[in-house]
């Protein structure tokens, strides 16, 4: 399911289409499914399950910020594509962040409410937050990682290589592609690229889910 180029593309010369045959081929390569999995999630996966959670007290707001500081530390630390050494302070900080920013499903969102789930469910429910923690860092490392691709792959290149992608891109799917859009322009396509080819790699990823259950 993954981008084929024909060699018919409106280019100049062999080698700019070669050139754009790979980069379109290596961003799509990049954005699939099993390469965010095994580059983001298999890893963090991986350092939440090695983290080992040690309570020498009562449940506690003291003892619940202490756990869920060195669950981020060890993670962050052992599971990240580009691996950060926080402090003990900073690791209680960030984790205090992260389920600020982004714990939900209950009558109260935020720290707030996982303290009660894990208050409520003591280890079961602490295990429960920090399996929230670590869906919240792979939801961040996912948009880091799309926006390194991009500007790896994409953004850094020059007007025109910019534009010879938009134009493999139109010429490779046009069957697939709105009537509309195929009389665009390409060049005023160069800014939503971005949009097009991740579009274009999540319809793949739905369908080979599809299959998969089948």
């Amino acid at each position: 399911m993954g981008l084929r180029i024909r060699r018919n593309l409106p280019l100049k010369n062999s080698e700019s289409v070669q050139t754009t045959e790979k980069t379109l081929v290596k961003i799509a390569d990049l954005l699939s499914e099993e390469q965010i999995l095994a580059e983001v999630d298999q890893p963090l996966d991986q350092a939440a399950q090695a983290f080992r959670l040690e309570l020498k007290e009562p449940l506690s707001y003291t003892s619940f910020n202490q756990a869920v500081g060195e669950f981020v530390r060890y993670v962050y630390k052992s599971g990240l594509r580009l691996p950060r050494d926080l402090s003990e302070s900073e690791a209680v900080m960030e984790a205090i962040y992260l389920l600020t920013r982004y714990y939900r499903g209950g009558p109260t969102d935020g720290y707030d409410f996982a303290l009660l789930d894990a208050m409520a469910g003591y280890l079961e429910g602490l295990e429960l937050v920090l399996s929230r923690i670590c869906e919240s860092i792979k939801e961040i490392e996912r948009a880091k990682y799309v926006n390194w691709v991009f500007a790896e792959h994409f953004d850094r290149l020059d007007w025109g290589a910019r534009r010879r992608l938009v134009i493999a891109y139109l010429d490779q799917y046009r069957h697939l592609l709105p009537a509309k859009l195929l009389e665009l322009n390409p060049a005023r396509l160069v800014d939503h690229f971005r949009v097009l080819i991740i579009n274009h790699v999540s319809s793949n990823n739905l369908l080979k889910g599809v299959l998969q259950v089948k």
